[in-house]
């Protein structure tokens, strides 16, 4: 039994009786034949233990000895009615009083099964919910009720938005986050109460999350609101470095001098990993080092030309006698890491970059705190020398560069930012001379789980066979792109919706019809929008919606966009 009412909500109550200060019975209603099986006149003067039992007034007694001293009082019970079925009631004792004293007191009673049962239920959705998030790496999920109450704050990313799950469930969000936060949240989640869903981005710390608020659905129609937050950190590190390098590739082709280059280059790191300083240095000659670029500028106290030696603590000697990345933390040695330690800076992380098989020199970050740089940090900077070591080389190193800027290396395909500068022309020329054009956004159905079955080679080797199918299926002037991970984009010029829905259909059967070898069969599923029925909004997101009606309605499915005016 409990004390609190509010637990059971209100349901249909009604009176039984009217019992005195020894417990027996004044007066009865109907209504009691119901849960004893016994008429009002077959109680009356009864005790009350002698009506509902040993057991039952034994719980009981302690709250009817607080209501005989004047104190209302409501507790819950599991009991079983007169026709033998078990019902989840409330119990409401009320005093009755009289010039000042208590002279018996009231019963009602409100069954609550109906309510117990849509509790339990709710709380086993919500079990669910929390076991999914807690399996699924770099996702968090926050589950809230219709005063905005956290019912579930539950992921493995959950920390890196600045809370625990014990600081948000049970509050409402103006109580559990700063208010900031609390104004920003607000119409997002009473969107989802209104049911509709809402996605949006945020930077926490150091880290960005796409985060989608929307409606969950239960018998009795919208019960709840959901956020999922999805890390994208990496994604959007990805999508800003590409960036950069085509503003390098760019100076590459307009003929920049190398210095004008590295200048560039050493700010783009600055400003992408957000430390202290950068620079590019060369390597020439028997351990010699000269710092080519620095970002925001060179230090007095730091000599542009140096001769390195192996107690040098710096990265940029690690990298020229190791040829390999490297996180340090200076520490009075001598050489360049001395200069740098008097300078305030207290670790750095460097990157090799080669040119025509050869080291050519580094790219370093520094930081003025000792945890400034991290290995999560030197590993993108390894990844981002290795593109931008060909914008410091020879004079092949543009094409080099603008290849590996627009090309998908797995593929062979253009990536999402060469292929929005296509599309952006192709939409211009079409709208110009009034063609037909669309747009197919494909996915590979279930391929996370075809990652996890068998590893990320046969992911690979499954990505590249998609690829060699889907272009059996393209026609000439039609442009294929991988838009990222296993999603691809289709632009058919002059082709109208209804034909570009028949070849989204010719490429799902092309996909489906032969296993995949060391993997099985596979099938995609696509979403396809003309230009002409966006109604405004941009092609490639109408397609994306159309993409996940096909998801949402089963898979291995093509679905036409159909606007909603």
């Amino acid at each position: 039994m409990g004390h609190d009412a509010a637990l059971f909500g209100l349901a249909r109550t009604v009176m039984l009786g009217h019992w005195d200060r020894q417990f027996r019975t004044i007066h009865a209603t109907d209504a009691i034949t119901g849960w004893i099986g016994h008429t009002p006149g077959q109680i009356r003067g009864l005790h009350l233990r002698d009506i509902v039992g040993d057991e039952f007034f034994a719980d009981a007694e302690p709250y009817l000895r607080a209501v005989l001293s004047g104190e209302p009082q409501a507790f819950g019970r599991r009991i079983a009615n007169a026709a033998g079925q078990t019902r989840h009631v409330q119990v409401t004792c009320a005093p009755d009083t009289s010039d000042g004293g208590v002279r018996g007191f009231f019963v009602f009673i409100t069954d609550v099964t109906g309510r117990v049962a849509a509790e339990r239920i709710r709380q086993r959705d919500a079990e669910r919910y929390r076991a999914l998030a807690a399996s699924i790496p770099g996702v968090f999920v926050l589950l809230f009720d219709s005063e905005l109450r956290y019912i579930i704050a539950e992921g493995q990313e959950l920390a890196a938005f600045g809370y625990s799950a014990a600081e948000l469930e049970g509050r409402t969000i103006f109580e559990s986050v700063e208010p900031g936060l609390a104004r920003e949240l607000e119409p997002r989640y009473r969107a989802a109460l209104a049911g509709q869903e809402v996605s949006w981005t945020r930077r926490i710390g150091p880290r960005t999350f796409s985060l989608t608020s929307r409606p969950v659905q239960s018998d009795e129609g919208i019960s709840a609101g959901m956020v999922v937050a999805l890390d994208i950190t990496d994604r959007v590190h990805r999508e800003k470095t590409w960036a950069a390098l085509h503003d390098i590739a760019t100076a590459v082709a307009r003929s920049a001098s190398p210095e004008d280059v590295a200048t560039r280059v050493a700010a783009v790191l600055r400003r992408l990993f957000s430390v202290d300083s950068a620079a590019v240095v060369r390597f020439a000659g028997d351990s010699q080092a000269e710092i080519v670029a620095m970002a925001p500028e060179l230090p007095a106290n730091v000599s542009r030309t140096h001769q390195l030696t192996p107690e040098d603590s710096s990265a940029t000697a690690r990298v020229a006698f190791t040829g390999k990345p490297a996180l340090v933390s200076y520490d009075g040695a001598g050489g360049l890491g001395d200069q740098m330690l008097a300078g305030g800076f207290l670790s750095g992380a460097g990157a090799p970059i080669r040119v025509n098989g050869g080291l050519w020199g580094t790219i370093v970050l520094t930081s003025r705190s000792s945890v400034g740089v991290t290995p999560a940090m030197l590993d993108r900077l390894a990844e981002f020398a290795d593109l931008v070591e060909i914008a410091v080389g020879n004079s092949e190193a543009w094409a080099a560069l603008e290849h590996k800027a627009s090309t998908d290396p797995l593929t062979g395909l253009l990536n999402r930012r060469a292929l929005e500068k296509v599309l952006s022309h192709e939409l211009d020329a079409a709208t110009a001379a009034s063609h037909r054009i669309s747009l197919i956004v494909l996915d590979i159905d279930n391929f996370k789980s075809t990652n996890d079955l068998f590893g990320h080679q046969a992911g690979d080797d499954v990505l590249v066979e998609v690829v060699r199918r889907l272009q059996q299926a393209t026609g000439d002037g039609e442009i294929l792109a991988r838009f990222g991970g296993e999603e691809f984009v289709w632009l058919l010029p002059g082709t109208g919706g209804e034909d570009a829905l028949k070849a989204a259909e010719r490429a799902r059967r092309l996909i489906a019809a032969i296993p995949f070898p060391g993997v099985g069969a596979l099938t995609i599923s696509a979403g396809v929008c003309e230009l002409a029925d966006t109604g405004g909004e941009p092609l490639i997101a109408c397609a994306d919606q159309a993409l996940y009606r096909a998801k949402s309605e089963g898979r291995n499915n093509s679905v036409r966009y159909v606007s909603p005016g």
